[in-house]
C-alpha cells in the first residue's frame, strides 16, 4: 500500500514538474511573440491586401530578418499573389534611428509599383522602424527616400478610390474611346503618376484597346503650373497608332482640370523620340481623336 501511494507521488510530481517546464518555456515563447500583418497582392494583382502572422524571434535584428524571408517566400492561400520572383535574394537589413533600408538583389528588378508599397507597409508596423525605404542593390527603388506605412493606403481605407477617364484605341485603332475607371490612390504619388500606371495596364472595356506598351516605364507624372511633366526611364516608340497611343496620354491627362497640356521628357530630358507627333514640346488635348463611343 505504502509502495503504491509513492508510485502515485512521484507520477504526481512528474507531471507537475512537466506543466511547470512547459509553462515556463510558453511563457518565454509568448513573451517574445510579435503579431505581424504581412501584405501581398491580391489574386488579381490591382491592391494590397494581407493576413497576421505570429514572429518568435527574441531580438529586431531577428524579427527583421524572419519577415523579409516570409515575404520572399510568398503566401498562403490563392487569395494573394506573391510579391516577387522565387529568384530573389534578401541582402540585408539596417536601421538608423527609425529609418529601416531593405535590399533585395536577383530577381527583384522584376516586382512592380504594389509589390515595394507591399513591403513598406509590411515593414513599418515593425518595432522601432519609423519608416522604410527598398533597395535594389543598393539603390532607391522608388527613388522617393524613406517612406511612412500611414502614406500608403489600402483599398479598405477611407477616401482612396478616385474616378479617372482613360482613352484607348477603338477595335479598328483609328479613334480613342473613354473607358471611366475608379481607382485607388495607395500612396502619396500624384494622381498623374496612377492615370500613366492604368493606361500602362490597358483598358476593361471589351473592344478597347491598349496603346501604351507594357514595356513603358513611367518613372513620375506631376503637374506644374498646367503643364503636366510625364517623365518616362526610357524611349519608347510605336510604329503603329503613334498618335493614337500620344494623345491616350494627353487627353487622359487633360481630363484634370489642372492639366492644361502635357510634356513629354525621355530620362528628366525632352527628346523628340522620332514620328509625328513631336513630343518635344508640350502637347495639348485633341478632340478631333476621340470617337463616338
Amino acid at each position: 500500500m505504502l509502495r503504491t501511494k509513492k508510485i502515485v507521488l512521484l507520477i504526481i510530481i512528474f507531471v507537475l514538474a512537466g506543466i511547470t517546464v512547459f509553462t515556463i518555456a510558453n511563457k518565454g515563447k509568448n513573451s517574445a511573440r510579435t503579431d505581424v500583418m504581412l501584405y501581398f497582392l491580391s489574386a488579381d494583382k490591382g491592391s494590397i491586401s494581407g493576413y497576421e502572422k505570429e514572429f518568435f524571434e527574441e531580438s529586431n535584428e531577428e524579427l527583421y530578418r524572419a519577415v523579409a524571408e516570409s515575404l520572399i517566400r510568398g503566401p498562403k492561400g490563392k487569395r494573394y499573389t506573391a510579391l516577387m520572383d522565387k529568384n530573389t535574394e534578401f541582402k540585408s537589413i539596417t536601421n538608423e534611428d527609425g529609418n529601416l533600408t531593405v535590399d533585395f538583389s536577383g530577381d527583384y528588378g522584376k516586382s512592380d509599383l504594389l509589390s515595394t508599397y507591399a513591403i513598406i507597409k509590411t515593414f513599418s508596423q515593425l518595432p522601432d522602424v519609423k519608416a522604410v525605404m527598398v533597395t535594389y542593390s543598393g539603390l532607391d527603388v522608388l527613388g522617393r527616400g524613406f517612406i511612412k506605412g500611414d502614406e500608403i493606403n489600402l483599398e479598405s481605407d477611407d477616401d482612396c478610390a478616385v474616378t479617372v477617364h482613360l482613352y484607348f484605341a477603338d477595335e479598328e485603332k483609328q479613334k480613342l474611346v473613354g473607358e471611366y475607371r475608379k481607382i485607388n490612390i495607395l500612396d502619396t504619388q500624384p494622381i498623374e503618376h496612377y492615370i500613366i500606371a492604368e493606361l500602362i495596364k490597358g483598358p476593361k472595356t471589351k473592344g478597347h484597346i491598349r496603346l501604351l506598351p507594357k514595356e513603358a516605364d513611367i518613372v513620375s507624372a506631376e503637374t506644374t503650373d498646367g503643364t503636366c511633366y510625364v517623365n518616362f526611364k526610357k524611349s519608347f516608340s510605336s510604329k503603329e497608332s503613334r498618335e493614337l497611343m500620344i494623345y491616350s496620354i494627353v487627353n487622359s491627362l487633360t481630363e484634370r482640370n489642372s492639366v492644361n497640356c502635357v510634356q513629354f521628357l525621355i530620362d528628366g530630358k525632352k527628346s523628340d523620340n522620332g514620328g509625328t507627333p513631336d513630343i518635344s514640346a508640350p502637347l495639348y488635348r485633341n478632340e478631333s481623336l476621340i470617337g463616338l463611343k
